[in-house]
């Protein structure tokens, strides 16, 4: 048990996010090992101060203002040999810590606290009485160790609302990348490099309002979706726990004529399905099947989505001719592209043969060999699209598709009745 223990503590020194920080606590782990269990206490908080010192002097460095003025009185009181005002400090410094800078949460300050109290029992003999000696259990000391390095060694020094304003105005800048793969490299060595679940969560909660906010412009929308990606990346069990707190009441309060951002949600993170709650997985549903003509365009992607699927193919049975002219497409699934040839071969006339040859032929690559054949045996029972003017040449770009052998594809021409366009 006690190798375990070692082998742990000798973790958690590795955790310290610098050589500093894991020089200071390395001190007290010794000493715990050592079985010097008051002096391990003394040195974990030594450690705490020097980590937070250490903070403030980063912040200064970077432009904090109240650092800088904290830093400032510190070097004063120390050139001064100025003892009541650096006790002083050092009594505040974890309120300091808390309050101003956010660097610790309450619960967090509590433990740290705790171990400040524990270290002046152990180093000041006269706060106890004299036939008392404070003999700290060894399981005492590992635990302050423990908290030093979860709560404040191993994180930078922005962790609270500033580390909040930079992460946001990291996405909110145009040289941000919009693509997950380069935002997940980007934000993997700022504050979201080891966060608290607390900067996680209302990083998350701003990204969220954002996507899902109308007149956002288009770019910023992809930097903040590639965003959102980038956190599931780096922080998966943080992510989905933020999101299954927050996203359902966020998408609720999305309006009707706004879903579509929704949509867009799903398409970059498309487990975003599993956090919402019934209520609203009905609401989309519902506008899914009803899908309004200027949202036609998700179409392809709903239909590739399993949780929406039959909605979709719903709405797609009800798409008409019109609609499907005014929509463009990224590309056509299996089902949209049924749904084309159904269209085409069922002209009334040249007019909308011809019409809708142009369409297929902008899709043509995205038809299938198998729908490539039905087109071809359909043709010629058609005798408006037969004797159209652009049948020719969207024949000519499916045979340039290459989906077959172009001797195969002529040779289903012939057994057609279409030989006139080989």
């Amino acid at each position: 048990m006690l190798n375990s223990s070692i082998a742990d503590l000798d973790e958690l020194v590795l955790l310290c996010r610098d050589e500093r920080a894991r020089s200071y606590i390395s001190e007290a782990v010794n000493c715990y090992r050592g079985g010097a269990y008051r002096a391990a206490i003394v040195a974990t908080w030594i450690a705490v101060c020097f980590d937070i010192i250490d903070k403030l002097r980063e912040l200064n460095l970077s432009g904090d203002k109240a650092a800088e003025n904290i830093v400032e009185a510190l070097d004063k009181a120390r050139v001064s040999n100025d003892m009541a005002s650096a006790l002083k400090f050092e009594r505040e410094l974890l309120d300091v810590a808390r309050d101003q800078f956010e660097l610790l949460s309450h619960l967090e300050h509590v433990d740290l606290d705790r171990l400040q109290q524990d270290r002046n029992r152990c180093a000041h003999p006269s706060l106890l009485s004299d036939d008392q000696v404070f003999q700290p259990p060894g399981e005492l000391a590992r635990l302050h160790i423990r908290s030093a390095v979860t709560h404040l060694l191993q994180h930078p020094p922005v962790q609270g609302k500033s580390a909040l304003e930079r992460l946001v105005r990291e996405v909110n800048s145009e040289y941000f990348p919009d693509n997950v793969k380069k935002a997940t490299a980007s934000l993997s060595s700022g504050p979201l490099k080891r966060p608290r679940d607390s900067l996680v969560r209302n990083f998350l909660v701003v990204l969220l309002k954002q996507a899902l906010s109308v007149g956002l412009d288009w770019k910023l929308r992809w930097r903040t979706l590639a965003a959102l990606g980038a956190v599931r990346s780096l922080h998966p069990r943080m992510f989905e726990s933020a999101m299954k707190e927050k996203l359902t009441p966020l998408c609720q309060g999305v309006d009707d004529a706004n879903l579509s951002l929704v949509i867009r949600l799903f398409r970059q993170i498309s487990d975003c399905w599993n956090f919402l709650g019934q209520d609203v997985h009905h609401r989309i549903e519902n506008y899914v099947a009803n899908l309004p003509f200027e949202d036609l365009e998700y179409l392809d992607f709903l239909l590739d989505f399993p949780a929406l699927k039959k909605q979709a193919s719903i709405r797609l049975s009800k798409t008409t001719r019109a609609e499907f002219r005014s929509t463009s497409f990224f590309g056509l699934t299996y089902e949209l592209a049924d749904k084309f040839i159904a269209i085409y071969l069922s002209s009334k006339n040249y007019a909308e043969a011809n019409e809708w040859a142009q369409e297929m032929m902008f899709y043509a690559s995205d038809f299938s060999t198998e729908q490539q054949k039905i087109l071809i045996q359909g043709i010629q029972e058609n005798s408006q699209i037969y004797e159209s003017i652009e049948v020719k040449e969207l024949l000519h770009k499916l045979r340039d598709t290459n989906k077959m052998p172009r001797s195969d594809f002529d040779e289903l021409l012939e057994s057609n009745g279409l030989k006139k366009f080989v």
